[in-house]
């Protein structure tokens, strides 16, 4: 709701990657399989997080797309922010694009403190700490 397709796609790309072992790169079409993202998508989402150093790409045998070293010290927020303006972000919950200060919905301050409350579990949490957390999480529950 708050995030994106995209974003939410590049959050599940580099969780993904957190799991695998330090180093360990996977193509974007094995990425794509387990994870449940249309390859085609995930190829430009892959691009993007490459061109902005959180990922690299490693070509012959191995290769694929790998975290970068300094990766595990990115937030959550800092690889939704890619593709999304979080803090700019004023969408009402209702779908008006945004609330306006003169005719605000009956719950506009719960839900802007609600989205103040998520970029903050977005921005506190790192790829590091999603690794620590656990890699035993079962990809077949992914919908596209």
């Amino acid at each position: 709701m708050i995030l994106s397709q995209t974003a939410r796609y590049a959050l599940r790309a580099v969780y993904y990657l957190a799991t695998l072992q330090d180093d360990e790169c996977q193509l974007t079409k094995d990425i794509a399989m387990k994870t449940k993202i249309p390859a085609a998508y995930l190829a430009r989402i892959m691009s993007t997080l490459a061109k902005r150093g959180i990922l690299y790409s490693r070509t012959g045998l191995g290769g694929g797309f790998c975290l970068t070293k300094d990766a595990m010290n990115y937030s959550l927020y800092d690889v939704a922010a890619q593709f999304d303006n979080l803090d700019s972000y004023q969408a009402c919950i209702f779908g008006f694009t945004v609330c306006h200060k003169e005719k605000y919905c009956i719950i506009h301050d719960d839900w802007m403190r609600l989205k103040n409350e998520i970029v903050a579990v977005l921005k506190s949490t790192s790829l590091g700490k999603l690794k620590e957390i656990g890699t035993e999480f079962d990809w077949t529950r992914m919908s596209v």
